[in-house]
């Protein structure tokens, strides 16, 4: 049964519904930075973004996935995409992922902010009880960002997923609890004020 998705919206970051007519603005975002050649991590390019749109929608309506445009608030623009996913409503957890944003726009308030909302959204109107990341064993970047965000680190989960240029690929799972939240709220909103 598919969930509502309702959009979450900060001072500077709007996460909205992902839409099939966001193919164009991703690829755009997409193309700020070449993401999509990124050996880590599947990013949508012109050839792929229907069939990554598509496969986000079908999540969806399975009720298993909450895809978000990433767009900033004061023009609009869509700079990336991230997703809810994993969701599992009887247990109370899911997985934040497929998230990427436009190079120009890493390492700044972005990521920071957008994650805030997700967790905000999932601990305290999804009554989560645990919120999990996954990354690539190699995408050092992405591993000291979650990090960053105040999540532990569990493992390592071997050849969890073969990547679209066939390499069998090392996941590393990291993971924020319900009874860690209002220390990470605290910490995250500290750093978005600073």
């Amino acid at each position: 049964m598919p969930l509502s998705q309702p959009s979450l919206t900060g001072p500077r970051v709007l996460l909205r519904p992902l839409l099939a007519s966001d193919a164009a603005a991703l690829v755009a975002a997409a193309a700020d930075g070449e993401l999509w050649s990124l050996p880590f991590t599947v990013v949508p390019s012109a050839e792929t973004v229907d069939a990554y749109i598509g496969n986000a929608l079908t999540g969806q309506a399975a009720g298993t996935v909450m895809p978000f445009a990433t767009v900033l608030r004061e023009t609009g623009q869509v700079i990336g995409s991230t997703r809810f996913w994993k969701i599992d409503r009887v247990n109370r957890k899911l997985e934040i992922g497929s998230t990427w944003i436009s190079a120009s726009w890493q390492k700044s308030f972005v990521n920071t902010e957008a994650k805030y909302l997700m967790l905000r959204h999932a601990f305290e109107e999804m009554a989560c009880v645990r919120v999990q990341f996954t990354t690539d064993e190699i995408n050092a970047k992405s591993r000291a960002a979650i990090l960053r965000l105040g999540a532990k680190q569990e493992g390592i989960v071997r050849h969890e997923r073969i990547m679209p240029d066939g390499r069998k690929r090392n996941s590393v799972r990291f993971s924020i609890i319900d009874d860690e939240w209002p220390a990470v709220k605290e910490q995250l909103e500290a750093r978005l004020r600073a």
